[in-house]
């Protein structure tokens, strides 16, 4: 292994209940799915840390940090404080681990930029918290793993960081952050007219802010566009030191937090393509609702920043490892799924609202892009 993987056994010790989103087997699987794959090593595993309230309160508030810690030990919030932090609601319950777990996500973070800064390629399995915000929690997010990865390059003397959000749901937190930063170029392609409703393309700054609302159903055409005629050149037009990607697995078209209907091959793709656009590359989860796809894409993403080209299929300990997950919804799961590690390409048109938003965002940030 040439990249250095980072997680802890904290996400398969800490559940967030009942029938919460994320109260679904992620990193645990995709870590055993890895080694089913034979694409593990002791020697590139690195157990993250529990970062430490002084680590964040560089960003987040002390008091913030205080109560949920509070709240963490003694299972239980009034009122006053639910409101102000917004902590013990249907999106941020309480539960036993809930300053730990994300504290270990910033944690790891801060590793990871630590370990892409010394040897070019990391993974946070278990990070992108893109939500979190500096005084509150905000959509499953208690804590923001991904503003202490860019603070963390800056400290090793980092100046231009991209920043780059797969997931469907717009990166409001980290956008909180360094919106305004003119050497932070942030880049998000997100569903449309879903939670947190940002991001839109008025939200856009030339050359800085690419925000990409896409519209429910959009395809790997569609992506595979945006990314070649927009995102791709503004990225190589900024010419980034460091890359941080927040690779969340709820695009996909078997996740149910979503509707579109990208494959993982897809995103794939698209990772081997960012992991040659900066020297010093930091890879994180983020969002995924769905066990079965989460830890097939994440389990080929590592494949990817080491260079193996993810196959089709699962070898035999993969195949009954994926064969052994389960989840509470009654939904079955995708058959194809159980079969093949790689999505099954398919060809389709890409959509006239994804040719118009091209057009839209090429002439916003015509000055670092051209269409092809």
């Amino acid at each position: 292994m040439t990249a250095f993987l980072i997680s802890s056994d904290i996400y398969r010790t800490t559940h967030y209940g009942g029938k919460h989103p994320l109260n679904i087997p992620r990193v645990g699987p995709t870590l055993d799915l890895i080694k089913a794959m034979s694409w593990y090593s002791d020697a590139s595993f690195v157990n993250a840390p529990i970062a430490k309230p002084s680590l964040l309160e560089k960003f987040h508030s002390k008091d913030y940090i205080n109560v949920l810690q509070e709240v963490d030990e003694k299972q239980k919030i009034d009122e006053y404080w639910s409101k102000k932090y917004n902590l013990g609601t249907p999106s941020n319950p309480v539960f036993k681990g809930m300053y730990k777990r994300p504290a270990t996500s910033v944690g790891g973070a801060v590793v990871g930029a630590e370990y892409a800064f010394l040897y070019g390629r990391a993974f946070n399995l278990g990070g992108g918290l893109h939500h979190g915000l500096a005084n509150r929690a905000n959509g499953f997010c208690y804590l923001n793993d991904l503003v202490f990865a860019v603070l963390r390059f800056r400290e090793f003397g980092i100046r231009r960081i991209a920043y780059v959000d797969l997931d469907a749901h717009f990166c409001d937190g980290v956008a909180s952050a360094f919106s305004e930063d003119p050497d932070v170029m942030l880049v998000s392609v997100h569903e449309s007219n879903r939670w947190p409703f940002q991001g839109k393309l008025d939200e856009n700054y030339p050359d800085k802010n690419l925000f990409a609302p896409i519209i429910k159903g959009s395809k790997d055409v569609d992506l595979e566009a945006l990314f070649k005629y927009v995102f791709f050149p503004a990225l190589e037009n900024f010419a980034p030191e460091a890359l941080i990607i927040q690779a969340g697995a709820d695009m996909l078209k078997d996740d149910p937090l979503s509707r579109l209907e990208i494959t993982n091959s897809c995103l794939w793709t698209i990772l081997s393509r960012l992991t040659l656009l900066a020297p010093k590359v930091l890879l994180t989860t983020g969002g995924g609702y769905n066990p079965w796809s989460v830890s097939r894409l994440w389990t080929g993403f590592w494949a990817i920043i080491n260079d193996i080209d993810p196959p089709s299929g699962y070898t035999d300990e993969a195949k009954r490892l994926i064969k052994s997950l389960s989840w509470f919804r009654n939904e079955k799961v995708n058959s194809s799924l159980l079969s093949h590690l790689r999505d099954e390409t398919v060809l389709s048109q890409i959509k006239d609202e994804t040719l118009n938003l091209i057009k839209q965002m090429n002439f916003i940030h015509k000055s670092s892009i051209q269409m092809g």
